[in-house]
């Protein structure tokens, strides 16, 4: 459907299959978007984790031996990649605290023993989280945005879970 959507919009024939002009037509695109973040490949040495990160919209950062966190000068957009270590940890364990916080409301949730997914509001904000676990350890991405935002991150948002490397 996004590729049959894509050729319409470029006024081509909506097979759903990208020949290699729609191919590359779609990679400039996303390039154009991916330069309009800055977006980037990033590390986080304490942790070992990585995911995308667009940093010209949170290019304030703080580290310690547990993660990374990037902000927006406003506060608008913070992002962090942490680990937890703790014996007896599930993904549903970690997925009903995330939910319990104070003013969260999840409206996606989807829960395996290795992995999990929550997402909705907190409070007046949009939030993400995704965690890996394994043995006792989980590795988390968590994102929180202004609505004012949501236009914006929503694509990147999805690009930084699909980057995520625990």
């Amino acid at each position: 459907t996004a590729i049959k959507t894509f050729q319409t919009s470029r006024k081509s024939k909506p097979t759903g299959v990208l020949n290699p002009q729609e191919r590359e037509q779609l990679a400039a695109s996303a390039k154009k978007l991916q330069a309009a973040v800055g977006w980037k490949l990033v590390g986080d040495p304490g942790t070992g984790m990585r995911t995308g990160l667009p940093s010209k919209l949170v290019p304030q950062h703080t580290s310690d031996a547990n993660g990374t966190t990037w902000r927006s000068a406003s506060g608008a957009v913070e992002i962090s990649l942490t680990r937890r270590k703790q014996a007896d940890l599930t993904t549903a364990k970690l997925a009903a605290e995330a939910r319990a916080a104070a003013n969260r409301k999840v409206t996606y949730s989807t829960v395996k023993p290795d992995f999990f997914v929550l997402s909705g509001t907190d409070g007046a904000r949009n939030f993400y989280l995704r965690g890996q676990l394994r043995g006792d350890e989980a590795r988390l991405l968590t994102i929180r945005y202004d609505d004012a935002g949501k236009a914006t991150m929503e694509p990147v948002v999805i690009a930084m879970s699909s980057a995520f490397n625990p």
